[in-house]
């Protein structure tokens, strides 16, 4: 949402800029002082052209926002059509969820999505899976939406303001189709087009795709990494790293060794990951760092840790601690351990313990309540 809002407001303060720039330059070119040319403009912008303006932005952003909701309801029909189980439905920050059979609202945030819905994959052999319509149903939505806006303005006369609020419809689907339905990667992940082209071509990343799933599953049900299945966690032979499922699943399997408190393990894992960082996507060097941080302080090398725990990635488990309860455990075992703030580290404990509900993940709060009372009992 705030992109969003960031967006009209560029495109405001861009108007005003470009009429400070331009009115002198019309007032050389003409002859005229400033304010003749100043005063000539103002008088073009009559009460019925700022309205339609204003309008315009609102109808953008009215459509941006409807193009996010019904893109991730495509998602869902098509998974519910091909087998799959509803998990979550995110809008922005927005998440609705079922718990104890119920459906409920909750806060989450995932940098770099607008919305995302997670369902949990059909109990059948990998090769019986299908994951092309669940990729696909996002952008078959946004093409029904931008054809069905454009016939309706070409085939109805409808009030003025309703074509503006069609056309933006139709230029948003446009750019969703375009964006997601294109086979691409941006900023390293991987888009519904590229999912929809490469899964059933690569059985290891189909298998990576559906363990993803399964693990979101299991952990917004309250089951820790330690106490899931350990297929789910079967790296491939051959990793790729540039691969974000292969990524997903070397970060997974490092995290279920934490919650079995394999530290030593994990450094030595995530260690490796770090070798092939230029070839991960962004997000995930930002949760690599995090998770690098963590091992470090659990096996006694602060000062490394305090290599891996930048700006950067201090900002970034800031920013999502109120939303993952993992970013809380960062933040309390660095208080503790870099820091020496035992008190603080106490508080952060305190704090989530009471907090706890509010999260989605539940699988994640409590392996994160449990390392943070291992933290607190092994390190000074």
């Amino acid at each position: 949402m705030k992109g969003l809002f960031k967006l009209i407001g560029g495109l405001l303060l861009g108007a005003a800029i470009g009429l400070i720039i331009a009115i002198p330059i019309i007032a050389l070119i003409e002859g005229e002082s400033v304010m003749t040319v100043a005063r000539n403009v103002c008088d073009k912008f009559t009460l019925s052209k700022v309205v339609a303006f204003a309008w315009m932005l609102v109808a953008a952003l009215i459509a941006a926002i409807l193009n996010i909701i019904l893109h991730e309801g495509g998602h869902l029909v098509a998974g519910l059509l091909t087998g799959y189980k509803f998990v979550s439905y995110r809008f922005f920050n927005w998440t609705l969820i079922r718990k104890d059979g119920r459906l409920r609202w909750r806060n989450f945030e995932l940098a770099g999505t607008g919305g995302q819905c997670l369902m949990s994959p059909p109990d059948k052999p990998l090769e019986e899976i299908d994951t092309r319509l669940y990729n696909a149903g996002g952008v078959l939505v946004q093409v029904i939406i931008t054809l069905l806006s454009i016939v309706l303005i070409w085939a109805l006369d409808l009030p003025q303001w309703l074509d503006i609020l069609l056309a933006m419809m139709a230029l948003f689907g446009i750019w969703g189709v375009l964006t997601n339905g294109i086979p691409m990667k941006i900023g390293g992940v991987a888009n519904d087009g590229y999912n929809l082209l490469k899964l059933e071509k690569d059985p290891a990343a189909k298998q990576s795709f559906c363990n993803v799933l399964e693990l979101n599953a299991r952990n917004q049900g309250g089951e820790t990494y330690g106490e899931m299945p350990e297929r789910l966690f079967n790296i491939p032979e051959s990793i790729d790293w540039k691969n974000p499922m292969h990524a997903a699943t070397v970060l997974a399997s490092a995290t279920r060794k934490q919650s079995l408190h394999q530290w030593e393990e994990s450094y030595q894992q995530l260690t490796e990951a770090c070798s092939h960082m230029s070839d991960i996507m962004p997000l995930y060097q930002l949760e690599l760092e995090n998770m690098m941080t963590l091992a470090c302080i659990a096996t006694g090398r602060d000062e490394e840790a305090r290599r891996h725990y930048t700006d950067k990635v201090a900002k970034y488990v800031a920013h999502h601690a109120p939303t993952q309860s993992d970013k809380q455990m960062t933040a309390m075992a660095v208080a503790l351990a870099l820091d020496g703030d035992r008190p603080r580290a106490e508080q952060l404990l305190y704090k989530l313990e009471f907090e706890r509900d509010k999260y989605i993940h539940q699988g994640d709060v409590a392996m994160s309540l449990d390392l943070m009372r291992w933290f607190l009992d092994n390190r000074q």
